[in-house]
């Protein structure tokens, strides 16, 4: 049988269950999460697996960090899924081997840099329950800082839908956390495609781009503090395509918006008379597409100068010195790609470090880095394993 392209090619499935169950048999690995597979049921789920906390301190004992994982760099980047999201296995095919080279360009990028939160591991875990109400065990966990590469994902078995950038651990945090994020221990800066996919689309139109794609005119009853909700549905539009109609999206309800779901749809709809053919084509992952050849050009634009842009599908984060450059990229690649410049705004949030419980400088002995922030440690520990930057 021939072997998949997404699955290792240093282990077999089989060697590879077998560990599993070893490392499971003696309490070095937990299953935190069950799986169950429907033939022709609406969902089915992965088995997860964590390492137990015996596993944890050994590592930590015989001085290893998470800071000298890295992922395989033969894993498969370029992933292809069909109308049911399951892998689709291809060929030899120029697309997807070109897409492949410009990503490990890419992750190469990403890996020269170290990238972490500037909060210890407490106060990582009490932001997170804040935010998403997790239990601190779970939100203490949630950031896995080995996972520093990403993939591409094509969507329906079509070249030209999807496309976009996953799998780094900055993306899956909640965005109140993304102000945190350092970089080779420097504070950050994430500039903002603001309304990406409309703007997109008045360009595609050849119509000027409003500073805010999505603003709506007061006679529709809808308010700007309304925008978030606004923009879901506008995207969910573009995404639906079939009969029927467009079903409420998560998060709305009357009582918020005072008009029904019928209602707030149509407002929407005729609030954009230059666009609304677009609504129902499912022309959305048309344009994920060109927003990810977007993101890939920028990117490569940061590789090809030594610096780290971590991406965040329509935004990017840099150190903060770097804002500028971002910007005029940027735009000059939206110009380059749609031919308007300047009509895309740019929301700017400067990365902050949290306060510690101590404000001593920290100096680098042996005993003071044993107290150092987790943070820190761990940016030591990727400088100490020869991975510092460029």
């Amino acid at each position: 049988m021939k072997q998949s392209r997404y699955g290792p090619s240093f282990i077999s499935a089989r060697s590879f269950q077998d560990a599993l169950q070893i490392l499971i048999g003696t309490g070095l690995v937990i299953r935190t999460t069950g799986a169950w597979y429907e033939p022709h049921g609406p969902s089915n789920r992965t088995a997860r697996y964590q390492a137990s906390e015996a596993l944890l301190h050994g590592l930590l004992r015989n001085g290893a960090s998470v800071a000298a994982l890295r992922r395989h760099r033969a894993a498969e980047g370029i992933r292809l899924k069909d109308q049911n999201k399951k892998l689709v296995e291809y060929g030899n095919i120029q697309f997807a081997d070109d897409a492949r080279d410009r990503l490990q360009d890419i992750n190469s990028m990403l890996t020269d840099h170290w990238v972490d939160l500037a909060v210890s591991d407490d106060q990582l875990s009490r932001l997170k329950s804040a935010i998403n109400g997790d239990d601190k065990e779970g939100a203490a966990k949630s950031s896995d800082f080995a996972a520093r590469t990403v993939h591409r994902v094509f969507n329906n078995s079509d070249w030209e839908q999807g496309g976009r950038f996953y799998g780094a651990w900055w993306m899956g945090i909640p965005s109140e956390l993304r102000r945190y994020i350092l970089i080779d221990g420097k504070r950050t800066v994430e500039v903002d495609y603001s309304g990406l996919h409309a703007a997109m689309l008045y360009a595609m139109e050849r119509m000027d781009i409003p500073e805010d794609p999505y603003a709506l005119s007061s006679s529709t009853g809808l308010r700007r503090s309304q925008r978030k909700l606004i923009k879901r549905t506008f995207n969910a539009l573009l995404n639906f395509s079939g009969n029927g109609h467009l079903q409420p999206i998560e998060g709305f309800s009357e009582e918020a918006t005072g008009m029904s779901w019928i209602e707030f749809r149509a407002s929407i709809i005729s609030s954009f008379p230059n666009l609304s053919k677009h609504f129902g084509s499912g022309i959305g992952l048309k344009l994920q597409y060109k927003d990810s050849l977007l993101a890939e050009a920028v990117m490569l634009k940061f590789a090809k100068m030594n610096y780290a842009c971590l991406p965040v599908h329509d935004s990017f984060i840099v150190h903060q010195a770097l804002q500028d450059d971002l910007t005029e990229i940027m735009q000059s690649e939206f110009e380059k790609m749609f031919g308007k410049r300047g009509y895309v705004s740019f929301d700017i949030g400067l990365g902050e470090v949290v306060a510690s419980s101590t404000t001593k400088p920290i100096e680098w002995s042996p005993a003071e880095l044993e107290t150092a922030p987790g943070y820190e440690q761990r940016l030591r520990s990727f400088r100490r394993n020869g991975q510092s930057t460029k």
